[in-house]
């Protein structure tokens, strides 16, 4: 990622909110790797992923114009796909319900694009979150611990059991 600067994102926002197709492309390029094993690491589903990072981009798209300065891209992208995540696996629940399906009936497909993905699989989402936000985004516990607003001392006693539970 070499244009990964938060003044080369927040450029790209201006252009995206002038409707530049091409400029959605470039943070495409950028950031879609990091959108879509986000939405994979959360959904567990190789085509629930790709459609939440369609989501994205469509809201990166229509909202462009009204997002503030963004001061570190990748957390504000990994908070928006989560939450994007988060808020199609509530639906898609709410869709079975209505149709009284067993939960043994929802195929999932998991396919991480790398072994780091497969092996944080093993763990629950706040422990995913974790792991994503300190080697994937190389972020301090401080800042984590900021982001999913809990206290620091929840973050690293997570973390730490997390790694004891990859180590098993």
């Amino acid at each position: 990622m070499m244009k990964n600067t938060k003044k080369y994102f927040n450029k790209l926002i201006k252009r995206i909110a002038v409707k530049d197709d091409k400029a959605l492309e470039e943070l495409y390029g950028i950031y879609g790797k990091l959108i879509y094993a986000t939405a994979l690491t959360i959904s567990k589903s190789s085509v629930a992923a790709d459609e939440i990072v369609d989501d994205i981009l469509v809201k990166i798209w229509n909202y462009a114009g009204k997002l503030p300065k963004i001061n570190n891209p990748g957390s504000y992208l990994y908070v928006l796909t989560a939450n994007c995540a988060r808020d199609r696996i509530k639906s898609e629940k709410q869709f079975v319900a209505l149709f009284d399906l067993k939960e043994d009936e929802i195929q999932t497909d998991i396919q991480p694009d790398d072994d780091f993905y497969a092996k944080i699989s093993i763990l629950n989402d706040m422990e995913q979150e974790i792991m994503i936000f300190k080697f994937v985004h190389d972020l301090t516990f401080e800042r984590i611990s900021k982001e999913l607003k809990k206290p620091l001392s929840t973050i690293t006693s997570t973390y730490y059991r997390a790694l004891e539970k990859l180590k098993k």
